[in-house]
């Protein structure tokens, strides 16, 4: 079968390998029909922080090249013995990590912090490829209502949905949003699709066609951050009151720390984006005003992806959402490549 295999920073080959090996007992075998492409994909094209190449990953044991993919949308045609909420024929979209169950955080009901959680497309291979075998548990059913390109971004649309259930953003609130890009674009759509449209939201990128789709989405305001300071001009925009929630998903170190900057008084920074350095914030003014920072990981299964399928069948948020679809073999020139050098300016769905 055909597949795109991670060799190492700047490698990754569409080639033939073996099919998936059949599913164990509680396993289900997937043909793909779509995958989409997110940050950590085009962080591990420029480096590998994260896949394990030189020797086995402590948890899935897998180590040496990997098929990538976390983010794709199939139909089951094999399942295993145990498996009885599955049909074959039916279309499922995996989660992107599995979870020990064990642990205390699982056991919490927090199986998207386990301590011994690993990441199919990186610690193991994944669904960019023809066939890919995942856990029955972590395989939601697709709505018959849901079209293939939009349930092929229902996993990232479930990472933006529990960032947006830990900001504990009500209605009433503005929101400053650092960053709307790929997963920024998400938690716009996804937080004006749950306010009905009625959310006050600011923009703020350094890239003038993604401030053009936030304003699209619904942001009523947009800062150039390479135009205007983002504190400053927050500050004019809100009466010098600072927003209720900024969001960072940017991972930037200095934007993250204006994007606590600009929270008022009682307000609240969500944290989605990773820092790609240390940070540092100014915390005397943010322990004196009581500002919370809060951070966010990732996805619950069973709550966050179904959640996630729902509301992407039952809105237009993957029709607003900018996305574009490629080939499997276009996939590093068309995909990770744009996604590497910022010139990706839509979400890039992958057609298998």
């Amino acid at each position: 079968m055909k597949a795109a295999v991670y060799y190492g920073p700047a490698d990754v080959r569409i080639e033939d390998v073996r099919e998936p090996e059949p599913p164990g007992p509680a396993e289900v075998v997937i043909q793909v029909k779509m995958g989409s492409l997110c940050g950590t994909d085009a962080s591990q094209y420029k480096a590998a922080t994260m896949v394990p190449l030189d020797g086995p990953h402590r948890v899935s044991g897998h180590s040496g090249p990997v098929i990538l993919g976390h983010e794709v949308v199939g139909v089951v045609v094999a399942r295993g013995s145990e498996v009885i909420h599955l049909e074959i024929g039916q279309r499922v979209v995996p989660g992107a990590g599995w979870w020990c169950g064990e642990c205390p955080r699982c056991k919490e009901g927090r199986i998207n912090i386990c301590e011994n959680y690993y990441l199919y497309g990186i610690h193991a291979n994944g669904g960019l490829a023809e066939f890919a075998r995942f856990p029955a548990q972590m395989s939601m059913p697709v709505p018959p209502e849901c079209s293939d390109e939009a349930a092929a971004m229902a996993q990232p649309c479930a990472v933006a949905l529990h960032a947006l259930a830990r900001g504990r953003i009500a209605i009433d609130q503005t929101v400053a949003l650092f960053g709307v890009g790929s997963i920024g674009n998400l938690l716009l759509a996804a937080l004006q699709a749950q306010a009905a449209g009625g959310q006050q939201v600011i923009a703020i990128d350094v890239e003038q066609s993604r401030l053009a789709t936030a304003r699209r989405l619904g942001a009523f305001s947009q800062i150039d951050a390479r135009a205007d300071d983002p504190v400053a001009a927050i500050g004019e925009l809100t009466g010098g009151r600072g927003v209720d929630v900024a969001i960072d998903a940017t991972g930037v170190p200095e934007t993250i720390a204006q994007a606590l900057a600009s929270v008022c008084r009682g307000g609240r920074l969500l944290q989605v984006g990773i820092p790609v350095a240390p940070v540092r914030l100014v915390l005397d003014t943010a322990i004196v005003q009581e500002k919370d920072i809060v951070t966010t990981n990732g996805q619950i299964c069973s709550i966050d992806l179904p959640n996630a399928l729902e509301l992407l069948s039952t809105t237009d948020l993957a029709q607003r959402i900018n996305y574009r679809v490629i080939s499997l073999d276009a996939l590093v020139e068309e995909g990770l490549v744009p996604l590497v050098e910022h010139r990706a300016t839509a979400k890039v769905v992958v057609a298998i």
